[in-house]
């Protein structure tokens, strides 16, 4: 499968439950990676390749992961890596992936002031004057899948933008282009993937209780090489 000389990055609480980071794990069989490491936190019956413990920085979310990506790209992991969240899953074998982007922020935030969201929407709206005030295109690469990222161009995003939103910041800087496609995160209790969807995404509660939980649980029963056997 593939060359797999990239190594794997999850970013994870300090208090995190495992269930879904552990069908995360057992779904990179589908994947060539090289190292998994763990930034953050660790949670009990998991043990990655490299664990690197760091208490995160800033008021929101958002700016808590951009005080981590410095860390990550300051550390051993491999130039290129992949930047996975705890609720992704690779359903089929593949080979690498594409860079992937929703469509333009603009776009993106008037679709949630529709909705009435107002922090996500406002932190958005401050990364797409941001990108476009430097001359850079301002689409939308917040999609629930995994990213690309090379070290030395992350270190350039963290020191050029003000603003805490990496990933689409990232994929503009970097000029990535990519796949326009709809999100793969599946909130709801009754959703599934379509037959042949390669990437999927849960919420806490669509993984606990709802259709896709179980359908995940099913799909990958295999413990992978990560979870200490007790």
């Amino acid at each position: 499968m593939g060359q797999n000389n990239k190594d794997v990055v999850y970013i994870l609480k300090s208090d995190i439950q495992p269930d879904e980071l552990k069908y995360s794990l057992r779904s990179l069989k589908n994947f060539p990676h090289n190292k998994v490491w763990f930034f953050c936190g660790c949670p009990f019956g998991i043990k990655p390749d490299v664990y690197v413990p760091f208490t995160q920085e800033g008021k929101t979310k958002w700016e808590k992961a951009t005080s981590t990506y410095r860390v990550i790209a300051n550390s051993d992991v491999s130039n290129d890596f992949w930047l996975f969240n705890d609720d992704f899953y690779i359903l089929e074998e593949i080979e690498t992936l594409p860079m992937m982007y929703r469509g333009t922020l603009k776009e993106r935030v008037e679709e949630l002031q529709s909705k009435g969201d107002s922090s996500y929407c406002k932190k958005l709206d401050e990364a797409r004057v941001e990108l476009e005030s430097k001359g850079y295109t301002s689409l939308d690469y917040a999609l629930h899948v995994p990213m690309l990222i090379n070290k030395q161009k992350a270190l350039e995003v963290l020191n050029t933008f003000k603003s805490p939103m990496f990933r689409s910041l990232y994929g503009n800087y970097v000029n990535a282009g990519g796949v326009k496609t709809d999100d793969v995160k599946i909130y709801n209790g009754w959703s599934l993937p379509e037959k042949g969807q390669t990437l999927l995404s849960t919420s806490d509660v669509s993984f606990k209780i709802g259709a896709v939980g179980n359908y995940i649980r099913d799909r990958f029963p295999e413990p992978s090489r990560w979870e200490v056997i007790k």
